[in-house]
């Protein structure tokens, strides 16, 4: 039995893994794990709206399709990570978006942390995304 992509990859990679990628049940309780408080939701909520994607006061995470969910994690953790070199490893996440949803993703990556490095899984390891800048 293979172990998770965290456990593979998580020394090396900020791991976004599409099948855990939260550990509250609303966007509120995971600010408040992650240590970020209610300052950060308005900004994720204004990123999230750019995508289509209204978040509301408690709901639940699990109601939102799989690419909208991938969505809110991703430009959640954009807006709490610190602005240095990352190597971020998206498991399974671009493949679950619309070709125009991805291309804004990459893109809003490339402008929110622009020293990180984005990588997927190919084969069970981690290779670049290119051309995302």
């Amino acid at each position: 039995m293979n172990a998770s992509p965290l456990a593979d990859h998580g020394r090396d990679y900020c791991v976004i893994d599409m099948h855990n990628l939260f550990v509250g049940t609303t966007l509120e309780d995971e600010l408040l794990i992650l240590g970020a408080g209610d300052a950060a939701l308005p900004g994720i909520r204004s990123a999230c709206a750019r995508f289509g994607v209204h978040l509301e006061a408690g709901r639940r995470l699990s109601s939102f399709s799989g690419g909208e969910q991938a969505i809110i994690c991703c430009l959640t953790l954009m807006a709490l990570l610190p602005e240095q070199p990352l190597r971020i490893l998206l498991v399974h996440v671009l493949e679950t978006l619309s070709p125009r949803n991805r291309e804004l993703l990459l893109r809003r990556f490339a402008s929110a942390l622009p020293a990180a490095r984005l990588f997927t899984l190919e084969g069970g390891e981690p290779r670049e995304v290119r051309g995302h800048a």
